[in-house]
């Protein structure tokens, strides 16, 4: 009978291991399978890329490193969105996070990205403040091998601050060598998006130095690494490159056809500076083969849709401005605080010193009046 009990506690205990174990790999398996799709969607389907990586978070608790890989992703999907606000908000919250657990990783992740979102908004300085504290991270504490792309983005932005500071002479060999990092991690799905980006970057400066048979590489080749995970705006942004190429060897019904497949590809995707830059161009090639209306009509899109996206850029930096007004005006109360204690201690640290000094003085004088008063008693015995 004890033999018998043994065996069913043994049955049980086995079956509350195995279903643990289950649950476990179950949810394990959910994560990883959140994760990889809200990276990929955040590129086509940036709206739920942002519902996926906010279950991710939940789903993430005690296990901060995946927490803050889900709000990147979130943060990511609305750069995507041009929700400049949000994505402060959540990557501030991914940084904070990987501080607080001091994981060299996560923060170069986080610092990196921030980096990269300041000098979306031309906020150099600020961005640069960020991709300084990154690399220097990277180097005290270097990544390991599965997260190298890391300093491709690192690169990459470096090499925007650089083309909107000195030029495409400057910025390519920063694009150039973060496209290398990229092309050496496409292991990893998301990867074809960066490369997709790094190519697009690289053929806009090849297009700027009339190095037009090289842009054009290059766009075919974004093309290619876009399609992989169905990255809709970056294949849009890269046929904008080769319509402009197109359009300069004044084969404006081919560039319109391409800018028209460009803009069916994103009707469905909120970006004010990418449809822009579709409405200019294609307004430029129907005024260039002399068809009015049509320019007339693409011409009035292109300006709606950039007061539209001067609106987006001005609330975005009114926004950021006032954040940053905020921090600095707590630096400054933190610092004034700071003053006043030192103020404080240092007073009471005079006193204190005064006070000793005080005592000294006293106590010399009385031994002096002493002193004094012994020298008149002997003075007068002697007399007597």
């Amino acid at each position: 009978m004890c033999f018998h009990k043994k065996i069913v506690t043994f049955l049980f205990l086995f079956g509350v291991l195995v279903f643990k174990h289950a649950v476990y790999a179950q949810n394990k398996a959910l994560i990883d399978s959140l994760r990889q799709e809200a990276n990929v969607l955040a590129y086509s389907n940036p709206e739920l890329a942002v519902e996926r990586g906010l279950e991710l978070f939940s789903l993430s608790k005690n296990k901060p490193s995946q927490q803050v890989s889900a709000l990147l992703t979130v943060a990511n999907a609305y750069a995507v969105l041009k929700d400049h606000d949000k994505v402060l908000k959540y990557a501030l919250k991914a940084d904070s996070i990987a501080d607080k657990n001091r994981n060299y990783t996560d923060q170069v992740r986080a610092l990196g990205f921030i980096g990269g979102q300041y000098q979306r908004l031309k906020l150099s300085n600020r961005a640069l403040e960020y991709l300084d504290r990154a690399y220097t991270i990277s180097v005290k504490h270097p990544l390991p091998d599965s997260i190298q792309y890391l300093q491709g983005n690192i690169l990459f932005v470096k090499g925007l601050i650089q083309r909107d500071n000195l030029g495409c002479e400057y910025a390519l060999p920063y694009f150039t060598e973060a496209a290398q990092v990229f092309r050496e991690n496409l292991d990893k799905k998301l990867m074809n998006s960066s490369m997709a980006i790094a190519l697009n970057n690289i053929g806009d400066c090849n297009f700027q130095l009339e190095k037009y048979d090289v842009a054009k590489k290059n766009y075919n080749e974004a093309i290619i690494f876009a399609s992989k995970i169905n990255a809709l705006k970056n294949s849009a942004y890269s046929k904008l490159g080769l319509a402009k190429i197109l359009s300069e060897e004044e084969k404006n019904q081919l560039a319109i056809q391409t800018l028209q497949e460009a803009l069916l590809s994103v009707e469905n995707i909120n970006d004010a500076g990418l449809k822009t830059a579709l409405y200019k161009a294609l307004s430029d090639n129907y005024a260039a083969i002399g068809n009015n209306e049509k320019y007339n009509a693409y011409t009035k899109l292109y300006f709606e849709e950039e007061e539209k996206l001067l609106n987006e850029e001005k609330n975005s930096i009114n926004q950021v401005a006032n954040n940053l007004a905020a921090e600095n005006l707590d630096k400054r109360e933190n610092q004034k605080n700071t003053y006043t204690y030192i103020f404080i201690i240092c007073g009471i640290l005079l006193l204190v010193v005064l006070e000793y000094i005080l005592r000294k003085i006293l106590q010399k004088r009385k031994k002096i009046a002493q002193q004094k008063q012994e020298i008149e008693n002997t003075s007068k015995n002697n007399h007597n």
